[in-house]
């Protein structure tokens, strides 16, 4: 249930404002009894009677207010929950294997926002709003309100009918509509690419197939769902109405039964059969969002584990071994019998033609990736496959730099806390010194650092390998992209400027950069 994302007295008090409000279909239908009554036989004030009625209402339509504050306040918490635990999972899960991305961050969330929560507090509401209206026909005639009553539950067999065909349209139409997300993205990605080859058709296609996918899904769950509700529909208007209606009418013919009485009635049945069908269409969206719930499991799960404890930061180490590691993925051998070994202080280079798994590599030295063969060691302390002991010593320098559409300041520290001294210390040891002059710290950079050169967007890596203050910087393939002149001014940075330990992989540098590192380790002979 969604709604334990949200404040318990908040949810209690929606229910205390559900009772009240319910209330006022049992005060419509009495008035309503009441006005018959007088002109049956008048009794009396009319004057009274109707601004008793007209007051009542105005109160009602306080309550309904404060009711629908606490509805849009509820939905906002939950979401606002659940999108935090899904962030959370989405950054420190190490084994999302891609069930929480853009598109469940996006689209299925809000598929739980409006066919779960809604509907969790809908159906809440309903059957408060039921039991008020039996309660109170009971009260005026148990034999009329008995009838509607069992009447009112004929929707149930059609719910059994339609619910497990609308979880399974549901299933489908996520699955198309993941992959339509993935086609966009990938859409997008590719549209230079489709602009070169004049192949922008055939791309656009290939998304519009995507689109109809999608859309056919959509309209299968919609168009089920739709038959459902009608069926039920129409089922609850012949047995909660007019089958009961009819026997009411009976019974007034005989004179056991007052017309105000019977139209009292008559005016909750609607109080009956209303809430029934909506708790039956509420049923219904909280099927179709069964799929998305399935994959915020594991975002429950993940949340409920104990959190471990921040591991000190590994200031300093002396030696780092690979003692004859292979590593298979997937069933494919990537690579094999790797033995090296690194001090504290060396700047080394790793050549590695391109397809040979530099990656992989690095993947192994941060933690990510345990060896199928051999030993990975830090300080004789066996660190392979253990990304919580591994991952610690080392900063990172990507070939494509990671930047944040935010502040210069934010892309460096990363939230953390760093004084102004250090941080415009670390600007000049990355090189960014004029570039924080010029602009200010709180320089918006843009989306992919778009508001900077390709120099400046890699300095920003740099400068936030300094603020980490790990041992072992790495760096892979970090100045592929650059023209050499710039690509030799960030191997300066990096080598010269950076006290610690450097391993660099790459498949192929300048010879005059190459003379920067103190040893090159070809990895492909």
């Amino acid at each position: 249930m969604t709604l334990k994302y949200t404040n318990p007295f908040k949810v209690g008090l929606y229910i205390i404002m559900a009772i009240l409000n319910s209330m006022q279909a049992v005060f419509v239908a009495y008035m309503l009894k009441l006005f018959i009554s007088y002109a049956e036989k008048p009794r009396g004030s009319l004057i009274k009677l109707t601004v008793v009625a007209v007051c009542g209402l105005l109160l009602f339509g306080l309550i309904g207010i404060i009711f629908q504050y606490l509805y849009s306040r509820i939905i906002a918490d939950v979401n606002i929950k659940i999108k935090e635990m899904s962030s959370n999972y989405l950054v420190k899960s190490r084994r999302n294997h891609g069930k929480i991305d853009t598109s469940f961050m996006t689209n299925d969330l809000k598929q739980i926002e409006t066919n779960r929560i809604d509907a969790e507090l809908t159906i809440i509401f309903n059957v408060i709003q039921f039991v008020a209206a039996i309660v109170s026909a009971f009260l005026a005639s148990w034999i009329i309100a008995l009838i509607f009553v069992i009447a009112s539950f004929a929707p149930a067999i059609l719910q059994g009918i339609f619910g497990p065909l609308i979880a399974k349209k549901s299933e489908n139409w996520e699955k198309a509509n993941s992959h339509y997300t993935e086609t966009v993205n990938e859409t997008e990605i590719g549209g230079n690419i489709a602009k070169l080859y004049d192949v922008e058709s055939s791309i656009v296609s290939r998304l519009i197939h995507a689109v109809k996918k999608m859309e056919t899904a959509l309209m299968k769950m919609n168009w089920t769902k739709g038959v459902g509700n009608e069926l039920t529909i129409i089922v609850a208007f012949i047995f909660g109405i007019m089958l009961p209606f009819s026997l009411g009418v009976y019974f007034i013919s005989l004179g056991v039964l007052t017309l105000g009485t019977f139209m009292m009635i008559v005016q909750l049945s609607n109080n009956f059969i209303n809430p029934v069908i909506s708790v039956f269409e509420s049923i219904n969206n909280i099927k179709t969002t069964s799929p998305i719930w399935k994959k915020f499991e594991k975002v429950i799960a993940f949340d409920k584990q104990e959190e471990n404890p921040v591991p000190e930061v590994a200031t300093s180490f002396t030696e780092l071994s690979l003692n004859g590691i292979s590593v298979e993925l997937d069933k494919r051998q990537v690579f094999q019998d790797i033995s090296l070994s690194i001090k504290n202080g060396e700047k080394v280079l790793l050549e590695a033609p391109s397809g040979w798994g530099k990656s992989t590599l690095l993947n192994v030295l941060t933690g990510n990736y345990a060896p199928s063969v051999g030993s990975y060691e830090i300080d004789q302390q066996v660190v392979g496959g253990d990304w919580d002991k591994a991952h610690e010593y080392f900063s990172f320098i990507q070939q494509k730099p990671f930047v944040l559409d935010d502040t210069l300041k934010y892309n460096i520290t990363l939230g953390r806390e760093v004084s102004d001294d250090k941080l415009n210390d670390i600007a000049e040891k990355a090189g960014l010194a004029s570039l924080v002059q010029n602009k200010g710290w709180d320089y918006q950079v843009g989306r992919d650092g778009k508001n900077l050169s390709g120099g400046q967007n890699q300095r920003i890596e740099i400068a936030r390998a300094l603020v980490a203050k790990r041992p072992i910087l790495l760096a892979d393939e970090a100045t592929s992209s650059l023209d050499p002149e710039l690509s030799k001014k960030i191997h300066q940075t990096i080598l010269c400027d950076f006290t610690g330990t450097v391993i660099e992989v790459a498949h192929h540098i300048s010879p005059d950069e190459q003379a920067l590192f103190d040893r090159v380790i070809e990895l492909g002979k």
